[in-house]
């Protein structure tokens, strides 16, 4: 079984690195070509596709089409489909605790341990390079001060999905990928300082261990539940949203109201 488990996941990123080294071929030589002969057509396409995509273009910041085609963003990309193709949990399965680290950079932590009890524990995955990540810091914010009576939650922050040492955009915030664990608090607690919210923060260890086991670069959302992944979100960015988990929270409450007016009964 693990044999087989491992079998597919290898023909599935061989598909992907295929089909992405193509795509990002095929893009780069279309570019080279608009150059050439019609930037002004370039510049409208990329607009055109930006426009259409909201999740890669939060308000009041702009992109270059090159930003998009360097071998740093083809690499970025290429290890996003591997952290999310050989993620250790997925929904219905058993919840791994990662360690963990507060934002004082020395105390040691675990993911479990920010549960209490039987209540559902909503985990945001991200860091604040990523725009969909940092657009919907907001929405996380609401999402925790609306449901923080019945479910408990925290934000952990990852490696940077946009480092000014890597694949990099010119818009949003400069953070150079973490070399050390207290480089990490320090991204995490300037996040704070601009998105403020009621929610519990700790940093991914400098193994990456949280990342790897939840799949969770470059952001992603769960929800747990008694030890068990009660909801796993969309592989960030284009399928990173909040809005998923407010409605299984509804779901929730509503099975809790259903239940509570069963038990009155009897």
């Amino acid at each position: 079984m693990a044999l087989t488990l491992v079998t597919v996941r290898l023909v599935k990123f061989l598909a992907i690195y295929l089909a992405l080294s193509t795509a990002f071929l095929v893009a780069k030589i279309t570019l080279v070509f608009l150059n050439i002969f019609s930037p002004d057509a370039k510049n409208r396409l990329f607009q055109r596709v930006m426009a259409k995509d909201k999740a890669m273009c939060p308000k009041g910041e702009t992109y270059q089409v090159e930003e998009f085609l360097t071998l740093k963003s083809y690499k970025s990309l290429l290890y996003s489909q591997v952290v999310g193709i050989f993620k250790v949990v997925g929904k219905g399965r058993p919840a791994e605790d990662s360690a963990l680290v507060r934002l004082d950079g020395q105390t040691e932590t675990t993911l479990l341990s920010y549960a209490t009890g039987s209540r559902p524990l909503v985990v945001c995955f991200g860091s604040y390079t990523c725009p969909p990540f940092r657009d919907a810091l907001s929405d996380f914010a609401v999402l925790a001060e609306d449901y923080r009576n019945v479910a408990d939650f925290l934000l952990v922050y990852i490696e940077e999905a946009h480092p000014s040492d890597g694949w990099r955009f010119h818009s949003g915030p400069q953070i150079q990928q973490h070399r050390t664990v207290e480089q990490r608090c320090d991204a995490a607690r300037a996040m704070l300082h601009d998105r403020a919210g009621r929610f519990d923060v700790a940093v991914d260890t400098m193994g990456n261990a949280a990342n790897h086991t939840y799949g969770a670069f470059p952001d992603r959302l769960y929800v747990i539940q008694n030890g068990v992944v009660a909801h796993e979100g969309g592989k960030g960015p284009f399928l990173f949203n909040p809005t998923e988990v407010r409605d299984w929270l509804n779901e929730h409450l509503d099975a809790l109201d259903n239940n509570n007016n069963t038990n009155d009964r009897k």
